[in-house]
């Protein structure tokens, strides 16, 4: 039943539901124990038929289902091996494996293969009593409608069979497209017969195929790539010769290098994708992953690209001042080696959630006139859907072909800058996008025009209502060209502008319906009201928690879990529950900082978890918001405090409206009320 809710794409009690409730579901065809087993044929026919399941998708991931149970004496990585090369043997001879008996296979793979170089070896450990395979084998291909289908689904569907490694290293779909997309391979590959392209860590290839498959069938690609598992080289054999690519056309080393190349620029690689491998934080070497890609940004032509995915604290993070990492990171950008840096949603590591991870792109611009610039775009808050991915390829793509003039282009998400500018500021390799000068001439008058309209619909409801409420007046206009200098809130602590409180963790038994001090925690804020019955005593608290800081009125309170959220505590006295920290304004800050301003920045400034990732995108240390003025800040605080007013007149009556709708309600259904005419 467990694996009927896999199939289908539900939750396990689901089928139980579906057999008590549906007289047709297929009966059990084996009661004892505590597992009843089902023909798999009858349930898939059920699904489709009831339109739970589409046939082909179905069809599929029942011959995955049927691998797992048939191969279950052959360990995960040998059963991925011996399935794939018997797809393999197929598309190269192209002849069926149902009939065919293991001697003869071996020797249709001695032929195929005789220096053993992708599936000789697997193809001699097939086992005797291996029919039920074969057919399998062969139902697959048919199922996938072809042996490049099949063989993708078999490692798409990888994690079912345990086989850790390949799973660990597996990266998004939506991130291997937009890696590919990104070289304007396609592109090139429309005016060339032939195309190199290289991964030298290549692991089971997720990064090349996307890439191939972007090729005309015009063009014969040569791959070169590199891994130091020879499993995964001798996989990733296979899965070339499958795609298309014979062996005479790839270069897969076993190792932790490309070979050798020709001393020739011509025999460079036209396009290079890989991915850094994985290392855990505390054992990450930034000095190695600039290494690694200083590496690899040698090996391209001067038409060439590389994209190369990597950890974000290395590619886009802060490195510490003045450190060696810093300034090999400022050399490698200061070079004229890349052209864009992209910090990617989390999540795009499945196998591990909570890895944020970037883009660099790699494309010898030397000559060019784009040199001591850079294209940096953050979509860490973002999901990393198609549209998303057509625009970062159209920013990145139309930025490096020529005679590209950045007035005439509107960007979606990128932001070109100065390499001086980006390496003398310090800190993440991260900038707002600022509006182009076809939106400050167009879409800036329109929201100019739109605060008008508001303040004046704004101001008509308070006349029309004949009740005292503060006029509503922004002065905001039209500003100049300007890049707004902006500060993170760790260099704000640093600088003494701002203090930090970090939050309590309270015991729930500590906590009772009364009490002296407010508990504010992350399901308290965005409502102005404190969650009923969420208070502590004072003496438990000075007991119990000696090193607790109470509030002041004015503190900042922010939290990034579950979702970033920011609130002013106009009260004070409360208890900051973790992990809900406050921000508080020092003497010295107030005439650059109000709390309602660093509110709103704050809010403005704030990075939303995207759906794959466990965490948000930046610690709030990594926050930044602009530096304002006084005179601004001034005006500002004033605006805010005014809008402040209307919303709580405004939540007053929406309150009040409500709660009359409820007792008239109420009172009429149950007859208490009524209305006289």
């Amino acid at each position: 039943m467990a694996d009927i809710a896999q199939l289908a794409g539900v939750r396990r009690p689901v089928v139980t539901t579906w057999r008590r409730r549906y007289a047709d579901f297929p009966a059990a065809v084996f009661e004892g124990g505590a597992k009843p087993l089902f023909s798999a044929r009858e349930v898939c026919d059920w699904l489709v038929r009831t339109g739970r399941a589409e046939q082909d998708s179905v069809e599929l991931d029942l011959c995955l289902h049927a691998f797992s149970t048939v191969g279950e004496g052959l360990p995960p990585r040998d059963l991925i091996a011996v399935v794939t090369s018997l797809v393999c043997l197929v598309a190269v001879d192209g002849e069926p494996l149902a009939d065919a008996t293991p001697h003869e296979l071996r020797d249709r793979a001695e032929e195929l293969d005789p220096e053993d170089m992708f599936l000789l070896t697997e193809i001699r450990s097939l086992p005797e009593s291996s029919r039920l395979l074969l057919s399998l084998v062969d139902e697959l291909i048919e199922a996938a409608w072809g042996v490049p289908g099949a063989f993708e689904h078999l490692l798409t569907g990888r994690g079912r069979f345990g086989v850790r490694d390949l799973a660990a290293c597996r990266p998004e779909p939506e991130l291997s497209l937009l890696v590919a997309k990104l070289t304007g391979a396609a592109e090139r590959a429309g005016h060339s017969a032939s195309l190199t392209v290289a991964d030298p860590a290549a692991g089971a290839g997720d990064l090349l195929i996307p890439l191939l498959g972007l090729l005309p069938e015009s063009c014969a690609p040569v791959v070169r790539a590199a891994d130091s598992d020879a499993y995964l080289a001798r996989l990733l054999r296979r899965r070339l010769i499958v795609h298309g690519v014979p062996i005479d056309d790839q270069d897969v080393s076993i190792g932790l290098e490309l070979a050798e190349e020709s001393e020739d620029t011509a025999e460079a690689p036209d396009a290079i994708v890989t991915q850094i491998p994985y290392q855990p934080a505390e054992n990450r070497s930034a000095m190695a992953v600039l290494d690694r890609i200083d590496d690899i940004a040698v090996r391209l032509a001067e038409s060439s690209t590389g994209v190369v995915w990597g950890p974000a604290d290395v590619l886009t993070g802060p490195l510490s001042q003045y450190s060696p990492e810093e300034r090999a990171r400022a050399k490698l950008l200061a070079s004229g080696l890349v052209e864009a840096v992209i910090r990617l949603p989390g999540g795009m590591l499945p196998f591990r959630p909570g890895y944020e991870t970037a883009l660099w792109v790699l494309s010898p611009v030397r000559r060019s006139p784009l040199r001591g610039r850079v294209l940096v775009a953050d979509v860490s808050n973002a999901q990393l859907t198609t549209a998303v991915v057509d625009a970062l390829v159209t920013d990145v793509v139309t930025w490096r072909r020529a005679g590209h003039r950045p007035v005439e282009h509107t960007r979606t998400h990128c932001a070109e800058v100065e390499v001086a500018d980006l390496v003398e500021a310090g800190g993440p390799l991260v900038v707002p996008r600022l509006p182009t000068v076809r939106e400050r001439r167009t879409e800036v008058p329109r929201t100019v025009a739109r605060v008008a309209e508001l303040e004046s619909t704004l101001a008509r409801l308070a006349d029309a209502r004949q009740t005292r409420r503060p006029r509503v007046r922004t002065g905001m206009v039209q500003a100049q060209p300007t890049v707004p200098r902006l500060a993170s809130i760790g260099s704000l602590i640093k600088a003494g502008t701002v203090s930090m409180v970090r939050g309590v963790r309270l015991d729930p038994r500590d906590i009772g319906a009364q009490g002296t001090h407010r508990v504010i925690g992350p399901e308290d804020l965005g409502s102005s009201n404190a969650v009923p019955g969420r208070w502590i005593d004072r003496a438990v608290l000075a007991q119990r928690y000696p090193r607790a800081t109470l509030t002041e009125p004015g503190d900042v309170l922010v939290t990034l879990s579950p979702v970033p959220t920011v609130m002013v505590d106009d009260d004070g006295f409360s208890v900051v529950e973790f992990p809900v920290r406050a921000l508080r304004i020092s003497a010295k800050g107030r005439a650059r900082l109000t709390p309602r301003l660093l509110a709103a920045l704050l809010t403005a400034a704030a990075a939303h978890r995207s759906d794959g990732a466990v965490r948000a995108p930046r610690r709030l240390e990594e926050w930044r918001i602009p530096v304002l003025d006084v005179q601004t800040v001034r005006e500002t605080d004033r605006m805010l405090a005014t809008l402040a007013e209307r919303r709580a007149i405004a939540q007053q009556e929406l309150a009040a409206v409500d709660a009359l709708t409820e007792i008239a309600v109420t009172g009429l259904t149950n007859g208490t009320l009524t209305i006289q005419p």
